[in-house]
């Protein structure tokens, strides 16, 4: 899944920019394209249909209440009867925090249950929670008679798992420049124990990707090391070969952490302002090169504030990629 707009123009777009969509076609038909765009790893359909023709009861714990509120004025936005206040109404939605879900292998999990006259929307992080109310807001459907529903059926999903540092599949192509017919030995090799080798491209010393939206925005001479890097044209290379051997490359970029060689060439950290839209051009840059299903990020650090999480996650989500975090 790409987005609708270049790398480059992502560069010249503020990162913190706001759409405000004031039209409710607009933003409905938004609130569907999301849904399609990021559809949840597990998903369970079933015959039964939670109908929108009756009041709708929308609840939640305290600390959530603002969601319920919020749900049930949307709602009524498409002409349902909906409040949050109590009532007996048959038809309910509720939002409820938990700690954990059964199958969902990766933080800020989510798991949607429609029944006939339940809807449950069950979420570890408040990141999850905005990603299910998105999804659940995409799925109602209007059949030609005027009616309104939503499909029945178990939907789950999460922002990101994780793996071990020592996983017997991890190469390191950092460190040092290594040539391209050594990459595919390794990887043919590794790829013999696991289908999944990951393969560290950017290290929080090195740089040894090639990130053409980078170049532009600083200094190039800065950000690669004095050795060399990896061209886009050798990255694919790599990548073919992996394929022919039926192994899936996992491109690695340890940022998040500090990592010198970015701080270097554009003077931001990876974690301000600018640098995230620097990192997610460079994110980017990697998927148009490789167009990997999962993508890793390292590991945790304590710099690794719950706001850049969200906006990892995000990206994460936005561009179709699943997001793997390294476990210290």
């Amino acid at each position: 899944m790409r987005l609708g707009f270049s790398v480059r123009q992502a560069l010249r777009t503020a990162f913190c920019a706001v759409i405000l969509l004031s039209s409710g076609s607009v933003a409905a038909q938004q609130q569907k394209n999301d849904a399609e765009a990021h559809k949840p790893r597990q998903s369970v359909q079933t015959r039964q249909k939670f109908m929108l023709d009756k009041s709708v009861f929308v609840t939640s714990d305290f600390e959530h209440r603002n969601t319920a509120a919020d749900f049930a004025k949307w709602l009524r936005t498409q002409g349902v009867a909906a409040s949050n206040a109590y009532n007996k109404a048959r038809n309910r939605i509720t939002f409820v925090k938990v700690n954990a879900i059964e199958g969902a292998a990766g933080n800020d999990a989510w798991q949607i249950s429609v029944k006939t006259r339940r809807i449950t929307v069950a979420f570890t992080s408040g990141n999850a929670l905005r990603h299910a109310v998105g999804i659940l807001k995409g799925r109602v459907v209007r059949e030609a008679s005027g009616d309104r529903y939503i499909p029945g059926g178990i939907a789950t999903d999460w922002g990101a798992r994780t793996t071990s540092r020592d996983h017997d599949a991890m190469t390191d192509a950092a460190g040092s420049l290594r040539s391209v017919g050594d990459l595919e030995t390794v990887v043919k090799r590794l790829g013999g124990r696991s289908k999944e080798v990951y393969l560290i491209l950017v290290s929080t010393d090195h740089w040894r990707m090639e990130s053409p939206s980078l170049e532009i925005a600083g200094s190039a001479a800065r950000l690669y090391p004095t050795d060399g890097y990896y061209t886009i044209r050798q990255l694919q290379q790599v990548a073919a070969a992996a394929k022919r051997s039926h192994v899936e490359i996992i491109p690695t970029l340890e940022l998040l952490s500090e990592n010198r060689a970015f701080t270097a060439a554009f003077g931001h950290s990876v974690f301000s302002v600018e640098g995230m839209r620097l990192v997610r051009a460079a994110i980017e840059d990697c998927i148009d090169a490789l167009h990997p299903s999962k993508i890793c990020l390292g590991s945790m650090s304590p710099q690794a504030d719950m706001r850049y999480m969200e906006f990892i996650s995000d990206l994460a989500s936005m561009l179709g990629v699943e997001l793997v975090i390294i476990e210290s």
